[in-house]
């Protein structure tokens, strides 16, 4: 069984209709237990009520919840929006426990024996918080999958923060509105292909993971486009966590040996149904289980 962990916030989405417990690492890990992977997610909490009210919620995910940190700042809250496309925007709210997030020797034990770490930027928005995930992700052995999600949030990142961790990254996964702030931060210019294979030859990532929506994604190498699939038609309820769906039953896939285009259309199949549902944390149907 794969290790994999997911590094970084917890929140909870709160929508118009109700609050629904999210956070990328969190739903990467979900996601990547849900085809069998020991997925154990590194976050933080307050200790307050709603700490409380998150770790009743993460006890129904089934995941590890061994490495889930308790401080004195309040829980992450994240007031969220939606246009007409079903499509979110977020208000973050400052200075919560995940902003603290601290490596400490239990966690290095833990990323010692990781076949797979997970992070992103949002959760690296205070130095403390950055300083701790890299050295997180600095302990996990040479043989571990190492995947930036970038997940650009707001301000919410700064080209040092994005630089440092791309340079430890073996994956980068992006959309079509980060590709050219991220192109741009390095000075690489060009159409998005020029720009995605500039990232990929500047930090020596084996794969980039481009979605774009409604429209497509696709699935870059060191020699070019290796996947692209349509995106599937579907009567999108929201897409929060669709991407995060989309990046681990990719991982997953190509961990049990899939080739690309087996596991982008996974990947593609899963994200869709997820776009189909209320917030991000929902069962994979049998059916799509059964395609792994």
């Amino acid at each position: 069984m794969k290790k994999v962990i997911g590094i970084g916030e917890t929140v909870w989405d709160v929508f118009p209709s109700g609050k629904r417990l999210g956070g990328a690492p969190v739903n990467f890990a979900f996601f990547a237990k849900e085809f069998g992977a020991e997925s154990v997610p590194v976050s933080a909490i307050g200790n307050d009520e709603l700490g409380v009210k998150t770790m009743e919620a993460l006890e129904k995910t089934g995941l590890n919840l061994d490495y889930i940190q308790c401080n004195g700042h309040p829980t992450s809250r994240v007031i969220v929006t939606m246009d007409e496309a079903g499509v979110p925007e977020y208000e973050i709210v400052e200075g919560v426990a995940w902003d603290a997030l601290d490596c400490n020797e239990k966690t290095v034990a833990l990323l010692a024996e990781a076949d797979v770490v997970c992070w992103g930027t949002l959760a690296q928005r205070t130095p403390f918080s950055r300083e701790n995930i890299l050295r997180m992700v600095d302990s996990a052995p040479e043989s571990c999958l190492r995947v930036y999600d970038i997940n650009l949030r707001q301000h919410y990142f700064c080209r040092e923060t994005v630089e440092e961790s791309l340079r430890r990254a073996d994956i980068l996964k992006l959309n079509e509105d980060e590709l050219p702030i991220v192109a741009g931060l390095f000075s690489i210019s060009g159409s998005a292909l020029e720009q995605i294979l500039g990232l990929i030859e500047r930090f020596s990532l084996k794969n980039v993971i481009f979605t774009q929506g409604s429209l497509c994604s696709e699935v870059y190498g060191p020699e070019g486009l290796l996947s692209h699939k349509d995106t599937p038609k579907v009567k999108v309820v929201d897409t929060v966590g669709a991407g995060d769906s989309f990046t681990a039953t990719y991982i997953m896939a190509r961990l049990e040996g899939k080739p690309v285009e087996d596991a982008h259309s996974l990947a593609v199949e899963l994200a869709a149904y997820v776009c189909t549902c209320s917030g991000a944390i929902n069962p994979v149907p049998e059916s799509l289980k059964k395609l792994f």
